[in-house]
Order: C-alpha cells, then sequence, then structure tokens
C-alpha cells in the first residue's frame, strides 16, 4: 500500500492489518491525555483537511492522509476527540495505545521482535 506520510504504515496500518486477521476485535484506544474507549472497527478511508479547514488544494497546507473510524461501544474516559459514538484516527492525533480490548493483544505502538545475531 502506499501512503502518504510514513508513520501511516505503523499507525493505520497496524490497524488495518489486525482488523484483516482479527475482523471481530474490539479495540481499547487510549490517548497520552487519558482519553480511552472501547470499540469495533467501521471502515477507513483516504481522507484530507481541506473541509475541516477550509484549505484550497493548492495551498502548501493542504494534507492528504488515511484515516480508521471506529466505533464506541464503550467510553472509559470521555474526552474531545469522539464525535458521538465514532471515533477517528489518523497520523494527525494517533493514540498512544491500542490493544485487543477481549485478548489484551497489543496493536499498537507494535510490538518488534529482537533479531538474534
Amino acid at each position: 500500500m502506499s501512503w502518504y506520510h510514513p508513520e501511516e504504515e505503523h499507525e493505520v496500518g497496524v490497524i488495518l492489518s489486525y482488523q484483516d486477521e482479527h475482523p471481530d476485535a474490539r479495540y481499547l484506544v487510549k490517548f497520552v491525555d487519558g482519553e480511552s474507549y472501547i470499540c469495533t472497527y467501521d471502515t477507513a478511508y483516504e481522507s484530507e483537511n481541506s473541509g475541516e479547514l477550509d484549505i484550497e488544494m493548492d495551498d502548501p497546507r493542504y494534507d492528504e492522509f488515511f484515516r480508521v473510524e471506529l466505533e464506541i461501544i464503550e467510553t472509559l474516559k470521555d474526552g474531545t476527540r469522539r464525535y458521538n459514538e465514532w471515533l477517528g484516527l489518523d497520523y494527525r492525533d494517533f493514540p498512544a495505545l491500542i490493544e485487543d480490548a477481549d485478548t489484551g493483544a497489543m496493536i499498537y505502538p507494535p510490538q518488534t521482535v529482537a533479531q538474534a545475531d
């Protein structure tokens, strides 16, 4: 897959990979300030910031990115990031932690396996 920003592969990409392997997963999503939710996957799509900031495509501030939408099924600590029952994730304000709410499997940050020399 071709990403708009290098970090998207290790953020949005890990969610999409996990979702492909675990289509019924419930996600525990935590932000650095404590805001946290239990969510289910809804969709992913390409987005951009022109509408929310009234930026034209030829403006240097114009940005395209991938976004994942999650449906909030339980609020653990409410905050400003949710929109009604929806939580949109993209590289601009990515959570500090995402794990499988049922198994505890760490999804983000991705876990790396040390290579033996």
